[in-house]
């Protein structure tokens, strides 16, 4: 039941262990101020009934407001240091989890069933937007009041145990359907957080710029505000059920407090009428039941709270779990010696490599549908392949087997001769430098988005612009490789034309220098002129390495050294371009579809 809040107590007591101590003694310093509420106030009043001794009215009246302003300067204290410090968890938490899911398996973050298991996730750490720490905080309160309830059931129990077992019957009934009503809140949050997943993309659409010319010139706006409003209703619907029951779970909480108040009330009436309580002692009973019942109320409260919000737990330890699985073997823990001790992985040798596909199958998880299908292949050092098919045939899927981003379902790929899981993740991933067609600048300099995490070498970045055509527009930036690549935190960034962009992402990959290239449609962003330079120099970009060529253009492939056709996640066609274009095939029907654009 409690397994979320020990995974919050490790995390705070990993990354700060004053932070779980600072919340404690925080709880522990209010919890008495109650108590000396509901006990100063029978002295004081006492007093002014009785002799009135100034300087017994000043003892008391003193150690009241001494206790008050020493408590309420430590509660500040350990309150806004304590905010601080959980702030701090949450951000080394949150660091932690982006480290993760950068070595995520990139097949499972592209899964909508991952995104919803995300918003769960993040549902439980932030407790549905009360904060992380949340469930923390609510354990710790209960600590807190625990004492609160102690020493005003001592207070009570001195005038007659059977009111506090009133109190005890009549707020657990008010707690109990308050609970009910959060347990229905819970499952309703479920479905909630991948409604608010559409809506937010939805809502997102109409912030991004980079939406808005097809949004205008499409007259998409209504359209796409039908479809907001979908999921926001969806929402809103159970949001209203959640609100519903809090509302009849509210009005028997109202009714349980009502009654607790006259049972109080009539008991001390009546025993001061009698003139067995003074007015000072009714003052510290009426305080002291008070208390008693708010107590305790927050007590249940907070129980119900970490029980609910407990359910979403399963949710994040999934969620953790499915990054920290992509450098290992499918059990999750490596393979083991015959010691039992875990196999450390092999390192890439530097130098030429030979990589072979051994009946390669890949279906997308959720799907039936063989995206790759019995794929063999061997590529051989310094060797240009180009990979080639129409939309949907398995080239681009090929290629993220090939780097990585996905395992295969079936088959084998091989690295001169060891499976590719044999070797660490990122040493098999330092062999390869890869230019995208959704390739991503960032919002950092330009220098910082050719060599990325790699060490910057100048007189490099500039030479590796230079060979892929950015020279010019280099030698107007204001700031040179400075200069910050948009907007976003400089105003003298530039915003890079899909060309510029290209050229930046083609130098970046030039500057890793990795022993294989891979080139998915590096061109569809150039004009004429820049594609055609940069085909001329293709064999000087990827001098000495080998080169993964993907593209549409098939006029472009005739610089390779092999071609292969895939079709239907198979390959069905390979050679040069002079062999397919004699066997008269899938590729030489292809090649004269587009080439009767360029005939007169």
């Amino acid at each position: 039941m409690f397994k979320g809040l020990v995974f919050f107590i490790k995390q705070g007591w990993k990354y700060d262990k004053c932070y779980i101590l600072w919340r404690v003694l925080y709880q522990f310093v209010n919890s008495m101020i109650p108590v000396v509420a509901a006990l100063a106030p029978k002295y004081i009043i006492d007093e002014l009934m009785g002799e009135a001794r100034p300087e017994r009215l000043a003892l008391y009246v003193g150690l009241l407001a001494g206790y008050t302003l020493i408590a309420g300067a430590l509660s500040v204290f350990f309150s806004m240091d304590g905010f601080t410090r959980r702030c701090r968890v949450a951000a080394e938490f949150d660091s932690e989890l982006h480290r993760r899911l950068a070595r995520a398996n990139l097949e499972k973050l592209e899964n909508p069933d991952f995104l919803d298991m995300q918003e769960k996730a993040k549902k439980f750490l932030n407790s549905d937007w009360h904060g992380f720490g949340y469930l923390l905080d609510s354990a710790l309160n209960i600590v807190g009041q625990t004492f609160t309830l102690a020493g005003v059931a001592a207070i009570i129990a001195t005038l007659d145990i059977r009111v506090v077992l009133i109190f005890i019957v009549l707020t657990g009934a008010g707690t109990y359907a308050e609970g009910r009503a959060k347990e229905k809140a819970a499952k309703l949050t479920e479905q909630i957080s991948a409604d608010e997943r559409g809506w937010v993309y939805y809502a997102r659409l109409f912030e991004n710029f980079d939406y808005g010319k097809e949004i205008r010139l499409n007259a998409m706006g209504d359209w796409l505000l039908k479809r907001e409003r979908a999921f926001f209703t969806r929402v809103n619907d159970n949001r209203k059920q959640q609100n519903d029951g809090y509302i009849r779970s509210g009005l028997i909480g109202s009714v349980c407090t009502f009654l607790e108040q006259c049972t109080a009330y009539a008991w001390l009436i009546l025993r001061t009428i009698k003139g067995t309580l003074s007015i000072g002692s009714f003052t510290m009973y009426v305080s002291a039941v008070t208390t008693f019942a708010s107590a305790l109320r927050t007590v249940l409260d907070n129980l119900t709270e970490i029980r609910v919000y407990d359910r979403f737990y399963d949710r994040l330890e999934e969620y953790l779990s499915v990054p920290a699985k992509l450098r290992e073997d499918d059990d999750g823990q490596g393979k083991e010696g015959s010691a039992g001790c875990q196999t450390k992985k092999k390192s890439v040798p530097e130098g030429e490599h030979v990589i072979e596909f051994k009946n390669v199958g890949f279906r997308y998880p959720g799907s039936n549908v063989w995206a790759l299908k019995n794929v063999n292949l061997i590529l051989k050092p310094r060797t240009k392949l180009a990979v080639v098919g129409e939309n949907g045939a398995g080239k681009t899927t090929f290629v993220k087997l090939l780097t990585r981003l996905y395992d295969p379902t079936e088959g084998e790929i091989r690295m001169d001769g060891v499976p590719i899981r044999e070797y660490d993740y990122d040493s098999y991933m330092s062999a390869f430098s890869a230019v995208f067609q959704d390739y991503r600048l960032f919002s950092f300099s330009l220098e910082e988005n050719v060599t990325l995490a790699l060490p910057a070498d100048e007189k490099r970045v500039e030479n590796a612009l230079r060979r892929v055509g950015f020279g010019e527009k280099l030698d107007h930036l204001p700031k040179g490789l400075h200069t910050a690549v948009y907007k976003n935190f400089d105003e003298t960034g530039f915003e890079p034309s899909g060309g510029e962009g290209q050229r930046t992402a083609l130098a970046r990959a030039l500057y890793k220098d990795a022993p294989i290239v891979v080139l998915d449609e590096p061109t569809a962003a150039l004009d004429p002129r820049a594609e055609f330079e940069l085909y001329c120099h293709f064999n000087e970009l990827t001098e000495g390495k080998t080169a993964v060529y993907i593209s549409h253009r098939l006029s472009s492939t005739r610089f390779c050294d092999e071609i292969v056709v895939f079709a239907g996640g198979q390959i069905v066609e390979r050679g040069t371009h002079e062999e397919l274009m004699r066997r008269q095939g899938r590729y030489a029907e292809l090649f004269e579809m587009q080439a009767q654009f360029y005939k007169g």
